[in-house]
């Protein structure tokens, strides 16, 4: 009899070479996140969970503060009743009952999704992580424009992703959450965007192939 062992990966598995290969002008790497949907119009819930204000990021709150590397929780708005929480290190079901238990007796209407595996999350930073996301977002993600408490969903590369800076540094660097579905398209993308600002002969090896890394 033969048995069957599943292994999960992350969307970008394949990638870390790759990514590796840009820095320092651009560092890029897979993070994936636990993430929780919330939707709500329920004032208690909303207080509860500390969601922010429209097209705002809140961090920490749950298991540390400062930036999106720790363990502290990020949640981020995304319409006017829904809200994305994440935080990295712990299972999508774990942190799902984790967040329920603190909602605690929500008025019916506030609705809770374990969404780990819908996104994955990029980090960006490096002398060129700005330059490079211009050229493919129509955002001004200058510090003084792009501040540290502000979120956006936005198209990156014609690839819908929700934006925001990964720590309460205004210079910080970027955090992204794309689609798993488009993520191999969007790394593709960013090794492009950022070769000419790698001078690497592993740099240039893979923004010229034409499968990736990625590629099974």
């Amino acid at each position: 009899m033969v048995e069957h062992t599943c292994t999960s990966r992350s969307p970008l598995h394949g990638w870390a070479s790759a990514f590796a290969a840009l820095a320092p002008a651009v560092q890029v790497c897979e993070s994936p996140v636990a993430q929780v949907v919330v939707r709500t119009t329920d004032a208690n819930a909303i207080a509860r969970l500390d969601l922010p204000a429209a097209c705002h990021v809140r961090r920490g709150g749950a298991d540390g503060d400062g930036d999106d590397g720790d363990r502290g929780e990020v949640a981020i708005w995304l319409g006017p009743d829904e809200w994305l929480l994440y935080r990295p290190g712990i299972p999508g079901h774990e942190y799902l009952a984790e967040v329920t238990g603190r909602l605690g007796d929500a008025q019916p209407g506030t609705f809770l999704m374990d969404a780990s595996g819908q996104r994955t999350r990029l980090l960006l930073a490096g002398e060129h992580a700005r330059t490079v996301l211009a050229h493919g977002c129509a955002i001004d993600l200058a510090p003084e424009s792009f501040g540290p408490d502000e979120a956006a969903q936005t198209l990156l590369a014609q690839t819908g992703v929700i934006l925001h800076r990964s720590g309460d540094d205004p210079a910080s660097g970027f955090a992204l959450l794309v689609r798993s579905s488009f993520a191999d398209y969007l790394a593709h993308w960013l090794l492009d965007a950022a070769a000419e600002y790698c001078h690497t002969d592993a740099a240039a090896e893979y923004c010229t192939s034409t499968e990736g890394p990625g590629h099974v």
